[in-house]
């Protein structure tokens, strides 16, 4: 799908993201619903319109869902 990314915000946590930046003045941001992450369907669609579009795109996974840590 896309190259993940992680944001560390402590020692021990760390947030997944997907990102991709145009020169654009539109901007998708998707939060996955509760207890998903972002490999299902939705983020992978998002993600391959705002590439189609060149729309910026942001997807963040939830501490402590999908390969994020946290509880």
């Amino acid at each position: 799908m896309a190259n993940f990314r992680y944001h560390k915000i402590s020692k021990t946590k760390k947030i997944r993201y997907i990102f991709k930046i145009y020169k654009s003045s539109l901007s998708i941001i998707f939060l996955h619903g509760f207890m998903l992450d972002l490999e299902g369907e939705k983020p992978k669609a998002l993600l391959n319109f705002a590439k189609e579009n060149k729309i910026n795109f942001l997807a963040l996974e939830y501490s402590g869902h999908g390969k994020s840590s946290g509880e």
